[in-house]
């Protein structure tokens, strides 16, 4: 670029060295003018006072003999002074004896300027001094031209600065002459060949080699020019390079999966990518001067002004937030932030991306691990948690808390008969019922199956208004399970039993506290269900009693330890007709254990269905071999208890046919003992099944009739043929008891419907007579036969039909 010749450096020394001479000369000249009028004016003064001493005497003299011819020759004599224009004698009594006048110098421009600054006083009166004067004193007047004085010493004035000047202006050229031609001259030559390196490839030559500070810096810049030349080579093919990579990283940049943007320290966007505007639902160039935090929930602009403060150039920052997109859409992100250095400017470059998806598989993996996916409950894991702080919170705030254990009773019966789809809808119902009734600081839980359980962190300061609190809740779950559910075309009732233990209590832990609620439970269902009970030591006992029973029954059947007993059906006249086949549990330590002892565990537990299919089968199989050995003709049948839970399974009726297909039995020779409970929960289902066993002549017996939800609606409908009176009714049996109506009823119902009546647990002549007084006719119980070995009752069997035939041949 050509620099104008008023900015070169040689034109500004000129002017600047010119300007600063002539100021120095006129500074210089005007002091010593001002030391000149100081001067002249005291010298003006000493030429008056003389001039005044001289004539003094002759003036004094005239006056005393007021000689006006003297005075006018002293008068004129001081006329002769140029700087005298008038002067005056006047004699001690005030009269004129003499005044001279000239005509004083003309005015002109240098005049005026001197009397302005040469200031004098221009009419000097001296008294004089008269001898034996009687008058006042005499007086010498003067009056000095001050055009004259001042025209003088100005043109003094003006020539001795002129001179000045002209001395200045030579000495300043002399200096510019000696400034150009050592400085001015270098720089420029300098300048021009800095030019010529700039506009060229290759250096001219070094237009100044004199060993001095300018050859100096000529020769450290050639030299820094010949290294940055080699920079700038190689930085043209950095260069390049870097656009060859920007266009390929603006690419990646754009093409990125994940939204980036370009931020100051401030927040405010600087740039961002298409997919940012993709997720923002705005356009990329109106990204552009928006700050972060107008798209940020979980951060205000101060918060995140501070995030961005404590991001560093080495290490990326992850956070997480809540981003709103111009719809007023949310989605979570993560972002990592990394602090750039561009051209002096900080910068804060932004990488988020969508985690929506991740957020969603955390929710649910953290509902999966802690929740149950049913009915949205708390699962086991999270309950024992909860538990556990509960327990150290307790040891802290000593307040007392409790666990309630909850069973569906007859949920098993539900589901197997109306399908999982009902018994899921009642899992949902309960659930929703028990949140509604809970505290809101309580926790509840599935634990799986129909078992639910509920924590009650602080339910009392003490003990026992702990336990008052726990009862209460107990108490209201129980009422309000008394309502029934309407689900699809059912109304179904599901009662819970309840057991409840509290805490803290010694040093029990998480599963002690539940292992203890877990055995009230159960001490519930012994003592009838549809209540609540507290845990006490007694309970643990029969607890522990209970979980050997159920490990023993996974053995038992492995260890060939189940047997077959089988109890006599008898007439009126002692004929036995058929036998039901009971379980036995031959157990290796305690022996002989009654079915009354483990089926219900085995139900509780779902180990029944495989325990009745062995049952089935060996019934099936010990009938098939007495019938070849020879089974009397009066032997007409065998009943098999079968479990609902086996009954309701899907493949039974299958199963059983194949069964007795293989064993080679007509189906008239077994009877099925079903209970009512079955029949009421399960009607449809019970009814397609017993149908189609009926077609192969099998019949089936209501067992421990009375004691159910008795209803005549499956009495009519369903191909039933046995009712068997429960032994409740027939202990202590009098014809004329209360108990003797309700036998009654029900041998009427029979006989009404055709159905035969078997009376169970007959014990005493005097209930067989009874029985018989109200129409029964054939019994089963102790009083004929305990239940028997299936040798021994086969035995018994032969030999009672052979005591029968005898008889009847001695009658006949």
């Amino acid at each position: 670029m050509v620099v104008k010749l008023r900015h070169r450096i040689a034109v500004k020394q000129a002017r600047y060295i010119l300007l600063i001479s002539l100021l120095m000369g006129l500074i210089s000249t005007s002091w010593q003018t001002y030391f000149d009028l100081q001067q002249e004016q005291h010298n003006l003064q000493a030429e008056v006072e003389r001039t005044i001493d001289l004539h003094k005497e002759s003036a004094a003299s005239a006056v005393y003999h007021l000689d006006a011819k003297q005075a006018e020759i002293v008068t004129h004599a001081l006329l002769n002074n140029p700087i005298i224009y008038r002067a005056g004698l006047i004699d001690d009594f005030g009269d004129i004896l003499s005044i001279s006048t000239r005509e004083p110098a003309e005015k002109n421009t240098l005049a005026t300027i001197g009397e302005y600054f040469f200031r004098i006083n221009s009419h000097i009166q001296t008294p004089l001094n008269i001898a034996n004067s009687k008058g006042g004193s005499a007086q010498l007047l003067i009056y000095l031209d001050s055009t004259f004085i001042a025209d003088n010493f100005t043109r003094r004035a003006a020539t001795s600065l002129g001179i000045g000047l002209i001395h200045d202006i030579i000495l300043a050229c002399l200096f510019l002459l000696f400034v150009y031609r050592y400085l001015s001259k270098p720089i420029l030559n300098i300048s021009s060949w800095v030019n010529q390196l700039r506009r060229s490839d290759t250096a001219p030559p070094i237009p100044y080699q004199e060993e001095d500070e300018i050859g100096d810096l000529v020769s450290n810049f050639d030299k820094l020019w010949h290294e940055r030349k080699e920079m700038t080579d190689k930085l043209n093919i950095t260069i390049n390079e870097l656009s060859k990579s920007e266009n390929f990283s603006r690419e990646l940049m754009e093409n990125a999966v994940d939204a980036m943007f370009l931020c100051l320290t401030d927040t405010s966007i600087v740039q961002a990518n298409r997919q940012a505007a993709t997720t923002l639902c705005i356009k990329q160039k109106q990204l552009a001067g928006q700050t972060f935090f107008s798209f940020s929930k979980n951060y205000t602009g101060k918060e995140l002004k501070a995030l961005f403060a404590s991001i560093d150039d080495t290490q990326p920052t992850t956070f997480e937030d809540i981003q709103i997109n111009s719809q007023g859409e949310e989605f979570p992100i993560e972002a990592r932030g990394i602090k750039l250095r561009l051209q002096e400017q900080d910068y804060i470059l932004i990488l988020a991306r969508d985690i929506s998806i991740r957020k969603e598989a955390e929710k649910q993996i953290y509902e999966l691990a802690f929740f149950d996916t049913l009915t949205g409950l708390a699962n086991r894991r999270l309950f024992i948690d909860r538990l556990n702080s509960s327990l150290k919170l307790h040891l802290d705030s000593h307040k007392f808390g409790a666990v309630l254990y909850l069973d569906l009773d007859r949920f098993k019966t539900i589901n197997d008969s109306l399908g999982h789809s009902v018994g899921d809808a009642i899992l949902c119902k309960v659930a929703n019922l028990l949140i509604s009734l809970l505290p809101e600081k309580c926790t509840c839980a599935r634990f799986g199956g129909d078992e639910f359980v509920i924590l009650i962190p602080e339910a009392g300061d003490i003990s026992e208004t702990c336990a008052e609190t726990a009862a209460t809740i107990a108490k209201q779950i129980l009422d309000a399970l008394t309502t029934p559910f309407d689900i699809e075309t059912h109304q179904l009732y599901c009662n819970t039993s309840i057991g409840i233990a509290t805490f803290p209590e010694k040093n029990n832990s998480a599963l002690d506290i539940l292992r203890h609620a877990d055995t009230a439970l159960y001490r519930v269902k012994a003592l009838g269900r549809n209540d609540f009970q507290f845990f006490d030591p007694e309970m643990q006992s029969s607890a522990q009693e209970r979980l050997e029973i159920e490990k023993g029954l996974h053995q038992a059947l492995d260890n060939n330890e189940f047997e077959l007993w089988f109890q006599p059906q008898l007439c009126s006249d002692d004929t036995i007709f058929a036998a039901e086949a009971l379980i036995r549990w031959k157990h290796p330590q305690k022996g002989i254990i009654l079915p009354g002892s483990f089926i219900n565990i085995a139900e509780d537990s779902g180990q029944i269905v495989e325990i009745g299919n062995w049952v089935l089968k060996q019934a099936l199989e010990q009938l098939a071999s007495w019938k070849q050995r020879g089974l009397p003709k009066t032997f007409k049948k065998l009943a098999i208890n079968i479990s609902p839970v086996q009954f309701m399974q899907v493949n039974f009726v299958e199963d059983f046919l194949k069964l007795l297909n293989e064993v080679k039995l007509p189906g008239q020779m077994i009877e099925l003992e079903i209970t009512e409970n079955m029949l009421l929960n399960n009607f449809e289902i019970a009814s397609n099944k017993m149908k189609i066993l009926k077609r192969r002549g099998i019949s089936f017996a209501i067992d421990d009739f009375g004691t159910g939800y008795s209803s005549l609606k499956y009495l009519r409908h369903l191909p039933l043929d046995v009712l068997k009176i429960d032994r409740s009714f027939v202990t202590g049996l009098r014809s004329s008891s209360d108990q003797a109506a309700i036998v009654e009823v029900i041998i009427a119902t029979a006989d009404r419907l055709d159905l035969m009546i078997i009376a169970e647990g007959v014990e005493t002549l005097n209930e067989r007579s009874a029985l018989m007084e109200l129409g029964c006719h054939c019994f089963q119980g102790y009083l004929f036969s305990k239940p028997l070995p299936a040798e021994v009752f086969f035995s018994k069997l032969t030999a009672s039909s052979a005591v029968n035939l005898i008889s009847t041949e001695q009658e006949l």
